[in-house]
């Protein structure tokens, strides 16, 4: 029997190795990689051609014709927005922000024109509308106060085009306001080789006060009064007012950038503003014409709860009784 079961032992082995053996080898990383590759490639390849469910259609229908009809509504409005601020622009500007007036009386453009001397302010010449832009300065009033002598143009090309111009237009800028007069030339001066232009002066001058707010006067049967602070000095005469500041007259002093940490404004249908303000221009009057020596224009940098809604409604029916007054003058 044992030799029996030997004999099959060495039957089974030597079939065995009459089998051929082929070695069985793992899959490397990178055949791996490659068959995930295939297989991804393989299905976009197959869903490409396949069309979306009727659900997920309907879906992703509404949802791009949701946002698209909010990107227009939102588009819409903001031009909407800008459109209304641009008119408001438009119309404030036109309105209050630049404000034509004039010195409309002889003694009134004499004094004007005595400061600009004094200042030694740059005048800026159109000689009859021509191209070329000159420049000069102020140089005093004749005695009879007819006439105004400027020095020589620059460039020198602009002196023989004045002895033969027939209008002559001048610019220049005062206490940061632009002014202009048309006038004509009237004849020169001459002295130890050097001359002088004469200029007739004009009837009035013109200015432009460019405001970002709209300035009212206060009228003369309610006047309105000023006090800084508690120094016990005397009220001080309000000449005008706006939501961004006041003028007012004064023989006090005060400098340009000095802050007034309390002041409080009064008087006729004004009611009580207080607040801190900043002096922003200060410019001389003239003793014969008034009573104060300065006048001196103060910018609020606080105001008290409450008083800007004061200040707006006092300004907002002044600006209505001034535009009214404007339009029957015009009318």
């Amino acid at each position: 029997m044992r030799i029996l079961s030997g004999a099959a032992a060495l039957v089974v082995a030597f079939a065995l190795l009459l089998v051929p053996c082929t070695p069985v080898q793992a899959d490397t990383r990178a055949d791996r990689v490659r068959k995930f590759q295939g297989s991804l490639d393989e299905q976009v390849v197959r869903d490409s051609g396949k069309p979306l469910p009727p659900e997920e259609k309907a879906v992703f229908t509404a949802e791009a014709a949701l946002w698209g009809g909010l990107t227009v509504a939102v588009l819409i409005g903001i031009q909407q927005i800008f459109s209304r601020l641009a008119a408001r622009r438009r119309e404030a500007e036109s309105v209050t922000r630049y404000l034509i007036e004039s010195l409309m009386t002889p003694g009134s453009v004499r004094e004007h024109l005595a400061r600009v001397i004094g200042d030694r302010i740059p005048l800026f010449v159109w000689i009859d509308d021509h191209f070329i832009k000159f420049s000069s300065h102020p140089d005093a009033i004749t005695e009879n106060g007819k006439e105004l002598l400027v020095q020589p143009m620059t460039p020198a090309v602009g002196n023989d085009m004045l002895r033969t111009s027939s209008a002559v237009r001048i610019e220049y800028l005062y206490q940061r306001v632009p002014y202009h007069f048309e006038c004509t030339w009237s004849g020169e001066e001459s002295d130890r080789g050097s001359f002088i232009h004469r200029l007739a002066l004009p009837e009035e001058i013109g200015f432009t006060q460019r405001r970002d707010v709209y300035r009212v006067d206060p009228p003369l049967s309610a006047p309105v009064s000023c006090r800084a602070g508690d120094s016990g000095q005397p009220a001080m005469n309000v000449l005008d007012v706006s939501t961004g500041g006041f003028s007012v007259a004064t023989s006090d002093r005060f400098k340009p950038g000095e802050e007034v940490p309390s002041f409080r404004l009064e008087g006729g249908t004004l009611l009580p503003i207080e607040g801190a303000a900043r002096c922003v221009y200060e410019m001389s009057l003239s003793e014969s014409k008034s009573r104060f020596r300065f006048r001196y224009g103060f910018e609020f940098t606080r105001l008290a709860d409450g008083c800007d809604r004061r200040l707006l409604i006092y300004i907002s029916k002044l600006q209505l009784s001034d535009l009214s007054r404007r339009r029957e003058m015009e009318s």
